[in-house]
């Protein structure tokens, strides 16, 4: 939050008017750092280990279980996906990187890495609701 904080400080000569109200400039600046910064952490976690590390805030001992219960059937539903898709979607919504990072990565066009995320995620959904 302080790296936000402190960027909006020094580039607060940059915001303009142009019919959006600064919460939303401010908020942008807060999301994109957050972003580069689990960017820059590119650990590439399992789901359960990612819910060990963070924890819900104020969370106690059986909702941190209920949250471990839940990781283990969200990787179950990964397993049923093919590996390709199941990379991009962990590869987007655990290590952070960019919708072009991936499709590089894949050697695929862009528009073909989105579609893969969106059916990968209808899967997900349908897997999770079972």
């Amino acid at each position: 939050m302080q790296d936000a904080y402190v960027k909006i400080w020094t580039h607060a000569g940059r915001y303009r008017v142009t019919g959006h109200s600064p919460m939303t400039w401010l908020i942008t600046i807060a999301r994109n750092t957050a972003i580069d910064r689990l960017r820059a952490q590119r650990r590439g976690g399992d789901v359960t280990e990612y819910h060990d590390i963070h924890p819900a805030a104020g969370s106690n001992p059986e909702t941190r279980m209920l949250a471990r219960a839940e990781a283990g059937r969200i990787r179950a539903c990964l397993e049923e996906l093919g590996a390709d898709r199941r990379r991009a979607i962990t590869g987007a919504y655990l290590d952070g990187l960019s919708y072009a990072e991936l499709a590089e990565r894949a050697g695929i066009p862009l528009n073909t890495m989105r579609t893969w995320l969106r059916r990968g995620l209808m899967a997900l959904k349908d897997c999770v609701a079972r």
